[in-house]
């Protein structure tokens, strides 16, 4: 059972409503289109050339101009734009105008209707025969260019000739007639046309010349703008990918028309000028053959004692041979020329009318009919007239129409025979006796005005975007207890974004554990509900929709507007018959929301900046951007970071790539978007219990306490419950789980890596403590980087406050410190600390949500720490052999000075021996130096066999003991050898003999030495 019985919840049967509405409104019979036929507003002005005044009449008033016209001026327009009604008014004239045998009266629809058919029909009525030659001759052109590829071909390779030998027009302003001259040259649009690489753009599907080309040889589609084809600017913005492959005068002129919109202005305005006679070559019949042929009708019609009437659906399908239709149409009967009277009713755009109309058609024309009203102008026109006619056409359908027109009787009001009929029509409303369910007025209203631009009322988009897909789709909806659907909604919803835009207020019209039942409810109220908030609605609407009413919700009790049903059943439109133009109050304007009390005034803009983004999806980026940091504020003090996770510090809640993973207001927080799927909070606007916790949010951060924001007592324990849920998930995601050390002991021991490399000696401890206070130690002394520069260069890397070490620490720190805000750490998490020192946890695996960055830098670490050869080559060069030195530095020092104090006081000196240097140098030797040096030759033997560990330590040894043997041990070999050259140059006396021997003794101690550092001072230059 239904609300309806044991009938349909439905009242129609899906099937009706294309063939009541179709896409093609033509191609509907006489008896769907006088059955659904509305009288609508038409503005009627006296003077072709005047935009202010007038009169608003009705489709009779038209009716009565076209059968008064007048013989001098036989020309009456219907003016609008796309979709007023031009063409209905055209079809309604057909029907209901009734031609005397003496009229003769030729129809042009506007789609479907190929230029051979325009001139057959216009050939139809000819019986002379001039009129039969006329007729082989269109048949014979007509069948030539029956080919669609060449006749694009042959328009294109036509233009570009008409434009080289008549573009240049002399007849514009200097400058103008200097840039046609040029684009009429063969090096512009004619060699732009003829581009073999510049081809596929002009011959475009969607280009001017495809899109006239068939429509010359097949009529418009329903498709198909109602303004003639022709160039626009746009056409003539070329690109193609490879410019390199046109032609060097083709690519010129395309450049040139991309960087100057003017030019492409011109350009374009010169190809149209030329399309008529282009058209006409290509077709083999022109605007001059349109002429003869209704010249000679006229003259034949003339010898019949006949006039001629002729209805045109759509001026622009002439496009190419108008000129030769305006001729005739402006042509009047003189004594010399006995044509036939003819009338000319055409439908025609404003613009086309008002702009490309020759001044003739002007001084021809009776009187204008406009279905564009100024602002000035009101109507008595109801849309809920308009749409009922449709409604009842729908419910008793095509062939029952079609049936009663045929017997010539008034189609039936399908509403006599419904069972609720009356009240169906209380709640709903009616029209005239029909009802409009599934719609109200109210539904209706907001449906029209989410499909409409601006205030304006246009038919055809109100029957094909409106009650036809509601009641072509949402029939098995109804009947299923489905409506109103999902489908409903998406289409309308923007005429209703504020109605029901308090997301607690949809709260409120929930079923629980019902969201299917409860998301209808929603839509029914926005739709069908007086704006007024949450709360029932008639009784037979919740039936009819099968939506229970809610017991905690208040009825709205004031019934619809609607025509009271004693005005009878909707009539036809006869040929005898006026049809009744009910006064009605003139609507509001569409763009203006139905009355209500708006809160809108009271509410924070964040608020409303939410219950907009509820209901449309919209939301601005400043208000984007403050509803996550109010968020990213409520949730980082649900995160408990001063519990070893680095406090508030920004470690965690700033987007640093080098800290991620990190919960930033601004990355990690989404409100709809790509990001949805990936965001630490995801927030989607269509998720009810989120929006009620951000809009909540949003109240209170306005307000600054829960006692200032409605509802606040709930909203509060409901955002609270929510905020830790997200906390939670964010803690999931952000924070390393309780004992998970994984990544704090690959980071500690890469840290202790660089302490050892920095020389730290508590690195090399054994004990956890020690080797804790490594980690942040700072070096004592750095590698001289004079003498030992690569082992500079890997320890500088470490120290540099932006490098390895400082990021590794913070990483460390983020993990295991204690703070207090904002604030320096407090204290570390020594005993966590102190289990990831465990050898152990060196070689643990990364953790998968350990940035690669952090990754990269504690890999590096270990590779650089284990690659020491250049260091090592560098500490063999400093480090001098002492091991045959034969005793004591100081003790060598002091034979070697007494030796060259004896020698000078017997005159036998060297003068470039220095003795005070040497002295000072062998003074400023420790006696520990030699112990360390000796320690470091040691070292540098074992190397091979040295572990990492041992290899940096020994790195690490200071060098300052090997320069200070060094500063003395050069200087001194370098005298002991100016020595000997100056001995063995003179005779030997006994005392020499003596210092020879002694000076040997010396030499023994120190050639071992000699050789040594001989050899370094080869390589280093005696450094």
């Amino acid at each position: 059972m239904t609300w309806r019985g044991t009938l349909p919840a439905a009242c129609w049967e899906a099937r009706e409503a294309p063939a009541i509405i179709p896409v093609e409104a033509e191609s509907t019979s006489n008896g769907v289109f006088l059955a659904t036929h509305t009288s609508i507003p038409i503005l009627l002005r006296h003077q072709v050339d005047s935009a202010i005044g007038g009169t608003i009449v009705d489709e009779h008033k038209l009716r009565r101009a076209v059968e008064e016209l007048p013989a001098d001026q036989p020309i009456i327009p219907i003016l609008g734009k796309s979709g007023t009604g031009k063409s209905h008014l055209i079809r309604w004239l057909r029907i209901n105008l009734k031609p005397n045998d003496s009229t003769r009266m030729i129809f042009v629809p506007k789609h479907r209707m190929s230029l051979r058919g325009i001139l057959e029909l216009i050939l139809e009525h000819a019986i002379s025969e001039r009129a039969a030659e006329l007729r082989a001759k269109v048949a014979a052109a007509s069948d030539a260019a029956a080919d669609e590829t060449t006749a694009q071909l042959r328009l294109r390779n036509e233009l570009a000739v008409l434009v080289e030998t008549r573009g240049a027009d002399k007849d514009g302003t200097p400058e103008e007639n200097d840039l046609r001259a040029f684009l009429a040259s063969a090096e512009g649009l004619p060699a732009l046309l003829g581009d073999p690489v510049f081809r596929r753009r002009l011959l475009a599907d969607n280009g001017p010349i495809a899109r006239l080309v068939r429509e010359k040889l097949s009529g418009k589609g329903s498709e198909d703008k109602e303004d003639a084809f022709g160039f626009t600017a746009a056409d003539l913005d070329l690109s193609v990918d490879d410019v390199s492959k046109a032609g060097a005068d083709a690519a010129s002129v395309a450049s040139a028309l991309a960087s100057d919109a003017p030019l492409r202005d011109l350009a374009a305005k010169m190809l149209n000028e030329q399309l008529g006679p282009a058209v006409s070559e290509v077709f083999g019949i022109g605007g001059d053959d349109l002429k003869q042929l209704l010249v000679e009708l006229r003259l034949d019609l003339h010898r019949q004692g006949l006039e001629l009437l002729l209805l045109i659906e759509d001026f622009s399908i002439f496009q190419g041979i108008q000129g030769g239709l305006i001729d005739a149409m402006t042509l009047l009967p003189t004594e010399t020329l006995a044509l036939c009277p003819m009338r000319v009713v055409m439908a025609v755009t404003t613009g086309y009318f008002v702009n490309q109309m020759p001044e003739t058609v002007y001084t021809r024309t009776y009187k204008v009919f406009d279905l564009e009203l100024p602002a000035d102008k009101t109507a008595p026109f109801d849309p809920a007239r308009f749409a009922a006619r449709y409604l009842n056409a729908v419910r008793v359908g095509s062939q029952e129409i079609d049936k009663h027109r045929t017997h010539e009787r008034p189609e039936p009001n399908h509403c006599l025979q419904c069972p609720v009929r009356d009240k169906c029509h209380q709640a709903f409303g009616e029209v005239e006796g029909v009802g409009l369910f599934p719609f109200s007025r109210t539904a209706l209203d907001r449906a029209i005005r989410s499909q409409s631009k601006g205030d304006a009322f246009v038919a055809r988009d109100v029957l094909t975007r409106v009650i036809r897909p509601v009641l072509h789709r949402d029939q098995t909806e109804l009947d299923e207890g489905r409506f109103p659907s999902t489908g409903f909604e998406n289409d309308f919803h923007t005429g209703a974004l504020d109605i029901l835009d308090n997301v607690e207020d949809q709260v409120r019209l929930r079923t629980p554990g019902d969201p299917a039942l409860s998301e209808r409810r929603v839509r029914m109220v926005r739709f069908w509900g007086p704006g007024h908030g949450p709360r029932n609605l008639h009784p037979t609407i919740h039936e009819a929709f099968a939506i229970p009413p809610l017991p905690d919700l208040i009825t709205e009790q004031q019934t619809l507007p609607h025509q009271p049903s004693g005005q009878g059943p909707v009539r036809p439109l006869d040929n005898t018959q006026t049809p009744r133009v009910v006064d009605l109050p003139k609507p509001p304007p569409l763009t203006q929301p139905s009355p209500r009390p708006s809160p809108a005034a009271s509410k924070p803009p964040l608020v409303q900046a939410v219950d907009e983004w509820h209901n449309s999806g919209k939301l601005l980026q400043s208000h984007r951007n403050d509803l996550r940091k109010i968020v990213h504020t409520a949730v980082i003090g649900c995160l408990g970071l001063e519990d070893g996770y680095g406090g508030d510090s920004g470690d965690w809640t700033k987007a640093r790539a080098e800290l991620s993973p990190s919960f930033d207001a601004n990355t990690s927080i989404a409100l709809d978007g790509s990001a949805l799927q990936t965001a630490l909070i995801s927030i989607d606007h269509r998720n009810v219990e989120d929006v009620r916790v951000l809009r909540a949010l949003a109240w209170v951060n306005a307000k600054e306490s829960w006692g200032d924001v409605p509802q606040g007592d709930a909203l509060q324990s409901l955002c609270v419950n929510r905020v830790q849920e997200w906390a939670d998930s964010v803690s999931a995601a952000l924070l390393p789980s309780e004992g998970d050390d994984a990544e704090l002991g690959r980071l500690a021991h890469a840290l202790l890596s660089v302490s050892k490399a920095l020389g730290i000696a508590d690195s090399y401890k054994s004990d956890a403590l020690s080797r804790v206070k490594a980690l942040f130690a700072s070096s004592a002394k750095l590698a001289d980087p004079v003498q030992r520069p690569h082992m500079r260069k890997l320890q500088d890397r470490f120290v540099d406050p932006k490098a390895d070490r400082n990021l590794l620490q913070q990483r460390l720190l983020r993990l295991t410190s204690h703070r207090q805000g904002a604030g320096k750490p407090l204290a570390i998490d020594l005993p966590r600390l102190v289990r990831a020192m465990r050898d152990d946890a060196a070689e643990a695996p990364w953790p998968k949500h350990v940035p690669e960055q952090i990754r990269k830098v504690a890999d590096d670490i270990q590779k650089r720490i284990t690659m020491l050869d250049p260091m090592l080559d560098e500490t063999r060069r400093l480090a001098p052999d002492v091991s045959d030195l034969g005793g004591d530095v100081a003790q060598v020092a002091q034979a070697l000075n007494t030796l060259l104090s004896d020698l000078a006081a017997l005159g036998q000196s060297v003068n470039s021996i220095n003795l005070l240097a040497l002295h000072d140098a062998a003074k400023s030797v420790k006696p520990s130096d030699l112990k360390k040096v000796t320690d470091l030759t040691e070292g540098l033997e074992a190397w091979p066999a040295l572990t990492v560990d041992q290899r940096l330590r020994l790195m690490n040894l200071d060098e300052r003991p090997t320069l200070r043997i060094r500063a003395w041990l050069d200087p001194a070999l370098e005298a002991v050898n100016a020595l000997e050259l100056k001995l063995q140059a003179g005779p030997a006396s006994e005392a020499q003999r003596e210092y020879d021997d002694t000076l040997q003794r010396l030499m023994a101690g120190l050639e071992t030495l000699s050789r040594e550092v001989m050899d370094v001072a080869g390589c280093e230059g005696g450094a």
